[in-house]
Parts: structure tokens; C-alpha cells; sequence
């Protein structure tokens, strides 16, 4: 006779049910898979602020590496450029370009092809931020210092292309030295105008600029404190 647990094995009831449980197992797995799939593809869509953020970090790491060498290649004087008129919304604080001096101390800049813009909400901290429209109470602390302290008109091509702050290589590809801060924001309409928000001060990502011109990337606030 045989055993039961044979029997059990061999029951075709049984044998069904068990194939049965099996085949719900897989149809869960692919469901799962599939609203897996589905989260990440809007995930990549629509990506968080701290991705947003992450990805503005990295394009100001690539700049700084290419003012630095940009410097070193051409022997002249490179700076960073950073758009800082608040009369261009589009423009302010998120377009940056390469450029380097056609001769020393000739005040003449030359830019190689177009700037980047970061990211969609994302901007470079100026380094006087309470000076902001709409940041009144922004912490000393969270700003660029290695930014110019003051925007200064600049001729880049041969052409005066606007109000920009900088961060400025010498041809040996040192610097000043400092941090770059990022932080999210928005643009608002008032009656006096287009006011720039940032909307948290907590809420940085950045670089440390060293002196020879090397860079560190920065992930939190605590960071930036003097």
C-alpha cells in the first residue's frame, strides 16, 4: 500500500491545487513588477526636488573642472560666469557660462559655445541673498562665497552681455577658493514686480571650492555653516 505521503503527492486534486498556487504566485510577482516599473517611470518623469537638486550639483562640479581647465589649457585667466539680472527670470541665477580673458588684463572675454542652464526650479545661491527680493531672512551662512561679491557687467565676444557674478581661475587654474550653494526656488509676481523665493534653507546641495581650484561636493545644510 502506499504511504500517505505518496498518496498526497499523487493525488491529482491536490496536484491541481498546488499548480493552481503557484501560477497566483507568478500573476502577484508580474502585477508588482509592473506597478514597480510604472513608479519609476514617473519617478523619472517627474523627479523629486533632491533628485533635481542632486543633478544641478553635478553640472556645477562639470563646470567647475572645465573653467579650471579652460585656464590651465588656453594660460589666461577663466571664470565661471553666473547670470544675475533679476530683469531676466528665465536667466537669473540659473545660466552659466565658461569663458576665458583674451589677454591678460584686457577686460575682453571669449566664450567657446553656448552656457547651461540648471535645472527647471533650481538656483545658484548669490552671495548676498537677503539682498534677494523675497529672501529677506535667508541665513547669512547659506550663500556663495566663492561668487564675486557684486554682479559686474562683462564683455564676452565682443559683445556687453549683461550683468554676471563669477567665480574667477587664475592661469595656473587656482582660485579663491569657497562654496557654490544650490537651493530650490520659484519665481512669484507681485505689484512691485518678479520676485525670486528660495523655499528652504535647509534644503542645499553645493560645492567647496578649494584653492587650487579643486572641488568637493557638498550634501546638507550643516555643511555651508562658517
Amino acid at each position: 500500500m502506499p504511504s500517505p505521503s505518496s498518496w498526497v503527492s499523487g493525488h491529482p486534486f491536490i496536484e491541481r491545487q498546488s499548480r493552481c498556487f503557484t501560477l497566483i504566485e507568478l500573476l502577484v510577482v508580474v502585477a508588482l513588477v509592473a506597478m514597480l516599473a510604472g513608479a519609476l517611470g514617473l519617478a523619472l518623469r517627474h523627479p523629486g526636488e533632491a533628485v533635481v537638486l542632486q543633478a544641478a550639483q553635478g553640472t556645477l562640479a562639470s563646470l567647475c573642472s572645465a573653467t579650471r581647465g579652460r585656464a590651465a589649457l588656453m594660460r589666461q585667466n577663466a571664470r565661471l560666469v553666473v547670470a544675475a539680472d533679476p530683469a531676466d527670470p528665465e536667466c537669473h541665477l540659473r545660466y552659466l557660462q565658461v569663458v576665458h580673458e583674451e589677454a591678460a588684463g584686457s577686460g575682453q572675454w571669449r566664450a567657446e559655445g553656448g552656457g547651461v542652464f540648471l535645472p527647471r526650479g533650481v538656483y545658484l545661491v548669490p552671495p548676498s541673498p537677503a539682498a534677494v527680493p523675497g529672501n529677506p531672512t535667508w541665513p547669512a551662512s547659506r550663500r556663495s562665497t566663492a561668487l564675486s561679491s557684486a554682479a559686474q557687467t562683462m564683455t564676452i565676444n565682443g559683445v556687453a552681455a549683461g550683468l554676471f557674478y563669477c567665480v574667477q581661475f587664475t592661469s595656473r587654474g587656482t582660485t579663491g577658493g569657497g562654496n557654490l550653494v544650490l537651493t530650490a526656488g520659484r519665481t512669484t509676481s507681485s505689484p512691485s514686480g518678479m520676485a525670486l523665493e528660495f523655499d528652504n534653507p535647509e534644503n542645499l546641495r553645493g560645492v567647496l571650492l578649494r584653492s587650487s581650484g579643486a572641488c568637493t561636493l557638498l550634501n546638507d545644510a550643516g555643511a555651508f555653516a562658517p
